[in-house]
């Protein structure tokens, strides 16, 4: 076992704290670093090699989904909670004057197309942009608690949807970087910094690798989530009677 992994309880404390040290009031992106941030991400090779991208549902991050159709490339947005799993939408489809519509994860979006799962995603996801709540230098990621990109990256492997060769950038405030922060085992790494500064690698390179907890799953958060019932009845289906 990784050393420096802990478990929940202690992640949750050191998020407390520093919360707490921050008189209550978490650090985040400020609405007008969104869009330097965005344009920062353009110069990416990562990013201009990319052809499908994940985009977390995050407000700091609306114009770069918008920068995403503009640049050609197709775009998946998780469902609110996942409850409908992934929406795909392709550029060609999307008027430029109906991009702000395109990208809002509802379900009568009229350009987003749901993935079904049991379908092979043509072209794999290679980019996943994300925020943060802290970021390492060295590659690890603290988020707002809920696990939303630990779980969505660990379906998209399940599903045979990820590239071998995806990479992660996250998005943040020059004030939500530090050195390092602890992660449990299953949290997902990230190979790019990007504030409204500075572009950071990160330190960690290594390939990307994410599985789903199912020991860490109750039966209601499977049922309400479409993706996790589908994996887990496949799953099931699958285990020596």
């Amino acid at each position: 076992m990784n050393a420096d992994w802990i478990s929940p309880e202690q992640k949750s404390l050191f998020r407390k704290k520093a919360i707490e040290e921050q008189n209550d009031a978490p650090l985040s992106l400020e609405y007008n670093g969104t869009g330097k941030v965005a344009e920062r991400i353009r110069r990416i090779d990562d990013y201009r090699n990319s052809k499908n991208i994940l985009v977390s549902l995050h407000p700091s991050l609306r114009q770069t989904c918008l920068n995403v159709l503009a640049d050609q490339k197709k775009l998946l947005i998780p469902t609110p909670g996942l409850q409908k799993g992934f929406m795909l939408v392709s550029p060609t489809s999307v008027p430029p004057q109906k991009r702000k519509l395109a990208i809002r994860p509802i379900p009568n979006n009229p350009f987003g197309r749901k993935m079904p799962y049991e379908e092979p995603f043509q072209g794999l996801v290679d980019l996943i942009i994300t925020e943060a709540f802290l970021l390492g230098r060295d590659g690890t990621r603290m988020g707002d608690g809920s696990g939303h990109l630990d779980i969505q990256c660990a379906i998209l492997s399940s599903l045979g949807w990820l590239s071998p060769d995806v990479r992660v950038l996250a998005v943040a405030d020059d004030r939500q970087i530090v050195p390092s922060v602890p992660v449990e085992k299953t949290d997902v790494r990230i190979h790019w910094i990007v504030t409204p500064t500075q572009v950071l690698a990160a330190s960690h390179d290594e390939p990307f690798s994410c599985e789903i907890s199912w020991e860490k799953l109750s039966k209601k958060q499977i049922r309400r989530n479409e993706a996790l019932y589908f994996l887990n009845r496949r799953r099931l289906i699958s285990l020596p009677h």
